[in-house]
C-alpha cells in the first residue's frame, strides 16, 4: 500500500502540481484525461522531473503513487490526488468525489484498495483502458459498449438455447 504524506515545506507557488510516473503509459493516459477536466489550473509533471524540488519528500514516495501537492503544501496521494485535482476543474461534474472520499470511510478504503491494485497491474490496466476507450485519451471511444452488447447477446443466446 502507498504511504500518505501530510505536507511539504516546499509547496508549488502558482498552482497545484500533480507528480506522476513519466515511465507509465497508464499514468500518461489518465493524466491527459485529467488535464481535460482541470485545464491549466493544475500543473502535471512526471515525478522524475520534479522530485528534486521537494527535498523533504523521499523519492520512494513519488515512486509509490501519484502525488498532488497543493499551493499550501498539503499532499494528496493516490486516489485522493486524482479526486483533489477534480476540485480545480471548471464546472465539472466530478467535484463531488473528493468530499465523498473525505467523508465516507468505505468509499475511501475502496478507492485506496482499488488504486493500489491498479498500480500493481499498470501494464495490464493500460491495455484494458485502451481496449475500452481507444488509444487517444483526448477523444475516448465507447468500445466498452460493444463488448457489453456482445456479452448481452451471448447471454441472451444461452438463455434462448436452454
Amino acid at each position: 500500500m502507498f504511504t500518505k504524506l501530510e505536507k511539504t515545506q516546499y509547496p508549488p507557488k502558482d498552482k497545484p502540481l500533480m507528480a506522476w510516473d513519466g515511465n507509465c503509459g497508464f499514468c500518461h493516459y489518465w493524466v491527459i484525461r485529467w488535464k481535460l477536466i482541470t485545464g491549466d489550473n493544475v500543473k502535471y509533471q512526471p515525478f522524475q522531473e520534479v522530485y528534486q524540488d521537494f527535498p523533504d519528500i523521499d523519492l520512494k514516495y513519488f515512486r509509490q503513487a501519484i502525488r498532488m501537492i497543493d499551493t499550501d503544501g498539503k499532499i494528496y496521494t493516490g486516489p485522493a490526488a486524482a479526486f483533489r485535482s477534480f476540485q480545480y476543474g471548471n464546472g465539472n461534474k466530478w467535484k463531488w468525489v473528493m468530499p465523498l472520499y473525505n467523508k465516507v470511510g468505505i468509499f475511501r478504503w475502496a478507492s485506496d484498495w482499488f488504486y493500489n491494485w491498479i498500480s500493481k497491474h499498470r501494464p495490464f490496466m493500460y491495455k484494458l483502458t485502451t481496449a475500452m476507450f481507444g488509444k487517444n485519451p483526448a477523444k475516448p471511444k465507447p468500445y466498452w459498449l460493444f463488448y457489453l452488447a456482445g456479452l448481452a447477446a451471448v447471454i441472451a443466446g444461452i438463455i434462448v438455447l436452454t
